[in-house]
């Protein structure tokens, strides 16, 4: 895989993980979600200036639906 994160860079990134246990691993996991979430719906509403974040919402949860019906 590449990477443009060193060596070094990952192995911190490890011991943090492998530090945080398995419930502060959930944690950032949940956040980085919740992040990305977000900023789909954002990119989604300045991408179409007339979609309410409403409807970016039910549009980002149907894109979900049909990727898990894909696999």
């Amino acid at each position: 895989m590449a990477t443009d994160t060193s060596a070094e860079a990952i192995a911190v990134q490890v011991a943090v993980m492998r530090r945080l246990g398995p419930e502060g691993r959930l944690r950032v996991a949940v956040e980085m979600s919740e992040v990305t979430r977000q900023m789909t719906i954002e990119g989604m509403c300045r991408r179409q200036p007339g979609l309410t974040e409403a409807d970016a919402r039910k549009q980002y949860v149907l894109r979900l639906i049909e990727a898990s019906r894909a696999r």
